[in-house]
């Protein structure tokens, strides 16, 4: 199952597990640098505007990339495999993050972090594409909507990106809470691809997707960024 090195780790025989593929370790810290620039972009004065669009397009680029990554790549980065019912989650809660059927890739409340990741992201490059600064820059598809439509969502993209940042640090707490109560390194893991878990591991391998598909998912949401700016 991944690597069959086992080891011992505060007393407990442990198992070496492959969890994280490539690709969706690339998005994870692209989208933590990106939404780093983005935000000192915003504060560094007028004339890095442009270069605030530059990465809101990366971000636009990653979002297509995860969104097809998550329906077609490896079993980990699937919606399919972290998106819980309510019933699930709430089983997970009342375990206090005890329940080791979830150890491999993202637990039942972990899986939703991602969708509202993912979905306000999504709102903030929706709605940076239509922003203007009513001075010298514009997103690309302002030209479409009136002046009161493109103020609004200029409006709704500056709220929204005060959300994106209550949440990374709610998922930095969450990481914090996870290392010190329930001593689980979560960011080794992104870095290696790989998990340190109790011997045996929780549940069989998962299945990871070819880096060829991931070359071609990656093309694919370059093109479909191209197309929108470029409308």
């Amino acid at each position: 199952m991944g690597d069959d090195a086992c080891g011992k780790n505060q007393g407990l025989i442990t198992e070496t597990v492959r969890v994280w593929d490539l690709p969706t370790r690339l998005f994870h810290w692209l989208l933590v640098l990106l939404i780093g620039w983005e935000w000192a972009s915003s504060h560094l004065g007028q004339r890095f505007l442009v270069y605030h669009m530059w990465g809101g397009y990366a971000v636009l680029a990653l979002l297509v990339f995860r969104l097809l990554w998550g329906l077609i790549g490896s079993e980990t980065a699937r919606f399919s495999s972290f998106v819980a019912s309510p019933r699930r989650v709430w089983q997970y809660l009342r375990s206090a993050g005890k329940d080791t059927r979830w150890r491999l890739g993202h637990n039942p409340l972990g899986g939703w972090s991602v969708m509202a990741f993912l979905l306000v992201l999504s709102v903030q490059v929706g709605t940076g594409l239509f922003a203007t600064d009513d001075i010298l820059t514009a997103g690309p598809l302002n030209r479409f909507v009136r002046n009161r439509t493109g103020d609004l969502l200029t409006h709704i993209h500056k709220l929204n990106f005060d959300l994106i940042l209550g949440l990374v640090g709610i998922h930095i707490l969450a990481i914090i809470a996870h290392r010190v109560i329930g001593k689980h390194d979560l960011v080794k893991p992104m870095l290696t691809g790989h998990a340190d878990l109790p011997a045996p591991a929780p549940r069989p391998a998962p299945f990871f997707a070819r880096l060829w598909l991931a070359g071609l998912v990656a093309l694919a949401s370059v093109l479909a960024t191209w197309l929108v700016v470029t409308a």
